[in-house]
């Protein structure tokens, strides 16, 4: 897995070194069109509130940032200040909404999100609705207001918000349902749809088998996911994993957004720190302990 070198703070722009050591600042792309040039793009999802988390999440060179409403904190001033954070770090955020609804996505758009997630994703029509509520017209019904953050509360001139906008923004749709299993292959050949995400836990529950990712039929409803959302002509798979090693074999599947979870990598950190506390350690004698220094 390799992850970018640097980021300039402002959106839009990057920095690197040529061959000479100098430091060069360019346009960087979107990241919608890094992910449809085929790029593979890693993340972390991250719980509210945790601006910080978000902040560190660019500086330790991931490609973007989830910020999830739907099993987490949703407040919309918590939001603003997230998307804050990762805009002082370049990073691009997008939201996982609580469900397919216009208000949501329109709300998180305007708060200054790249793109939207939008949960339980289950046929064509779905993801129709999330498109249009995600894109200004003709392409969609977004409704427009150029006095939000995402318009610079009004210092952004009209057809560049447009431009930008119509360029940059991404809809990715959750498909963790068994209904949906089938239709995989036109959920993602929805016109305007950047990506599908499998939804693994959700999946398993809808099939009445909680929990159980290595039962046979929760891998083929995954891998008949995977297969036809990587074989459409322009919509990119997303997926959340739990190791390196799992971001390595999706990866060479075909995944072109990878997610890692804060709150796995978290637990997963401080169990290795109290399996290490609870193992047997020889303990030196006292008399071989150094004493602390006296400190005038």
């Amino acid at each position: 897995m390799q992850l970018r070198k640097s980021r300039h703070a402002t959106t839009g722009f990057s920095s690197h070194e040529n061959e000479s050591g100098q430091t060069v600042t360019g346009t960087r792309p979107f990241l919608a069109t890094r992910i449809a040039g085929g790029d593979t793009t890693y993340g972390v999802i991250v719980k509210m509130p945790a601006p910080a988390l978000v902040e560190l999440v660019g500086h330790t060179g991931f490609d973007l940032v989830v910020i999830d409403t739907e099993h987490g904190n949703a407040d919309d001033t918590e939001l603003e200040h997230h998307l804050r954070a990762a805009d002082s770090v370049g990073i691009p955020a997008l939201v996982r909404v609580g469900g397919n609804d216009p208000l949501l996505i329109l709300r998180a758009l305007d708060t200054g999100a790249a793109g939207v997630i939008v949960p339980h994703v289950s046929d064509p029509e779905d993801a129709q609705s999330a498109v249009r509520a995600a894109h200004y017209p003709p392409t969609g019904s977004r409704g427009l207001a150029l006095s939000t953050r995402a318009g610079r509360y009004g210092t952004l001139p009209l057809h560049e918000h447009l431009a930008n906008a119509a360029a940059s923004t991404i809809v990715v749709a959750q498909v963790e349902d068994k209904h949906a299993v089938p239709r995989s292959a036109q959920i993602a050949a929805t016109p305007g749809l950047n990506a599908v995400w499998i939804g693994p836990s959700d999946l398993s529950l809808s099939l009445g088998l909680p929990g159980q990712l290595a039962h046979p039929t929760v891998v083929g409803a995954i891998d008949h996911i995977a297969a036809e959302v990587t074989a459409s002509l322009h919509c990119a798979l997303c997926v959340l994993v739990d190791s390196t090693e799992q971001a390595a074999a999706w990866r060479q599947r075909g995944a072109r957004i990878v997610l890692f979870s804060s709150t796995a990598i978290l637990a997963g950190q401080l169990r290795k720190v109290t399996d290490l506390m609870g193992a047997d350690v020889t303990v030196a004698p006292a008399s071989s302990v150094p004493s602390a220094p006296v400190l005038g």
